[in-house]
């Protein structure tokens, strides 16, 4: 009898902890807005600190420019969509891939600790709205 009561304890529990994991709709469009807002300060940072960088003035720079402004187009996207239609899973998916990119970049070029710091906060954000969505991942 005690070990099926212990059970029933533990299933009470898992219950109780993924009823407070859900996030409302309200909740999600709140932490897609946050992340519109953040990836907007972080490519500000991050075009500063890589004009400065030893990869400045190459096709690297340029390149590395470009996947951060696709990345808050991707970011303003997702928002515009889920505004719409309440889904955002594809749009996830791009999002956190030009992540993982952006991540390789932060991780080869040196760009100082407010480029760093901002993009600590959106990869925050990021892991925020995939375990919303139920991705299980976040970017590296």
């Amino acid at each position: 009898m005690v070990p099926f009561r212990r059970l029933m304890m533990t299933a009470a529990w898992c219950c109780l902890a993924l009823g407070q994991a859900r996030f409302s709709d309200k909740d999600v469009e709140n932490l897609m807005t946050n992340l519109k807002d953040d990836s907007k300060k972080f490519r500000s940072s991050f075009d500063s600190a890589i004009g400065t960088s030893t990869v400045r003035k190459t096709s690297r720079e340029k390149d590395a420019k470009a996947l951060v402004s696709r990345f808050v187009k991707e970011t303003e996207g997702m928002l515009d969509h889920f505004r719409e239609k309440k889904k955002g899973d594809a749009e996830l998916q791009a999002v956190l891939r030009s992540a993982d990119q952006i991540d390789a970049v932060m991780s080869e070029v040196p760009l100082g600790s407010r480029a760093e710091s901002d993009w600590q906060k959106v990869k925050a954000e990021l892991s925020s709205l995939s375990d919303a969505f139920g991705v299980g991942r976040s970017p590296r």
